[in-house]
């Protein structure tokens, strides 16, 4: 576990942010999902990889889709009890997403998440109704909404299974990374006591 002085690490003073970039970049495209890595409470970390004109430029270009965005990212991303990604419709558009956390011993620092698809299920003129809820123009949601990539409920969750492994791999480096940095410091500091 993290000793007193590593209780406020965060993602981006363990990982260098570019690198992370290209990884998430590859595996958005690789998948045919979107993908982005933010804050546990939401806010973005990293860029937009893959996302879909629905999401960013019209969901996203209101304050109340925006809000929700971030709370259903807050959401998504949370620590799962059960050993998996959390996978459920967006709480913002109702698009496929999953999550999974990234975290420093028991400190959650990051969630990676994915999305943006639609399954058999999906319900095009409820989804369309958002738009008035949000103050979206209508057309430009329905238009935006018919470029949406389908993906069936179980390949969506092979691949947010295989997020949720990365995931738990970054969780390892974070921890390694941490303590690497520290022997580096006191490596350091030994070498300035014994030129002194």
């Amino acid at each position: 576990m993290p000793g007193n002085d590593s209780t406020h690490v965060k993602f981006e003073d363990l990982f260098d942010l570019n690198e992370i970039q290209r990884i998430q970049d590859a595996f958005a495209a690789a998948t045919n999902v979107a993908s982005i890595i933010t804050t546990p409470d939401g806010v973005p970390l990293t860029q937009p990889s893959n996302f879909r004109y629905l999401c960013i430029n019209v969901i996203r270009k209101t304050d109340k889709g925006l809000s929700n965005c971030y709370k259903s990212d807050a959401v998504i991303g949370a620590i799962s009890a059960e050993g998996r990604a959390i996978v459920r419709p967006c709480l913002s558009g109702g698009l496929w997403d999953g999550g999974a956390s990234i975290h420093f011993g028991d400190q959650h620092i990051a969630n990676w998440l994915i999305g943006q698809v639609v399954d058999e299920s999906f319900d095009k003129a409820k989804m369309i109704e958002y738009a008035d809820e949000i103050g979206a123009d209508r057309e430009e949601f329905r238009k935006a909404l018919d470029d949406v990539p389908y993906m069936n409920v179980e390949q969506f969750g092979l691949v947010a299974q295989t997020l949720y492994l990365m995931a738990q791999t970054l969780s390892k480096l974070a921890f390694q990374n941490y303590y690497h940095k520290v022997e580096i410091q006191d490596l350091k500091r030994q070498l300035v006591a014994q030129k002194a």
